[in-house]
């Protein structure tokens, strides 16, 4: 398969993580109704029921704050790479930077999504954009190998 197109579904499989639950996390309700975030010590957890909070990339939705760019900017990272290459192909001055660049965005990425997803437990949003970003840098890879022939 051409890795552009390795590229292109990396990309999509990144973009629809946005809406799966990036990490989860339990809270305990008791039998009066209040909420813990952990079971008392010592008192058996059979009258607490655990209840599982998914939490969302972009669930705290500020324009303000820094760390919900980078959360947005690693999940769509791609579509502006790909987008120039569409466009522009192996051609122009930027081109090189732009093919170094590719790396260690799908690094960078990686790493932002595993330490956004540390908080709790993680979730199937959290480990598909690990492995998205994983096939994207494979094929990356390929390119490299294939350039070289």
């Amino acid at each position: 398969m051409n890795p552009t197109r390795v590229k292109l579904i990396a990309a999509i499989v990144l973009l629809i993580c946005l809406a799966l639950p990036e990490y989860t996390c339990s809270r305990y309700i008791g039998p009066d109704g209040q909420t813990l975030s952990a079971g008392p010590e010592g008192v058996p957890t059979t009258p607490y029921r655990e209840v599982r909070e998914n939490h969302y990339p972009l669930e705290s939705f500020n324009l303000r704050e820094i760390g919900w760019w980078i959360a947005l900017l690693s999940f769509t990272w791609p579509w502006p790479v790909l987008i120039y290459w569409w466009r522009n192909g192996a051609l122009g001055g930027l081109a090189r930077a732009v093919w170094v660049a590719e790396p260690l965005l799908a690094i960078g990425s990686g790493w932002a999504v595993w330490e956004a997803s540390s908080v709790g437990h993680r979730a199937v949003g959290a480990w598909l954009a690990l492995a998205a970003d994983a096939v994207y840098l494979g094929a990356w890879i390929a390119g490299l190998r294939k350039r070289r022939n």
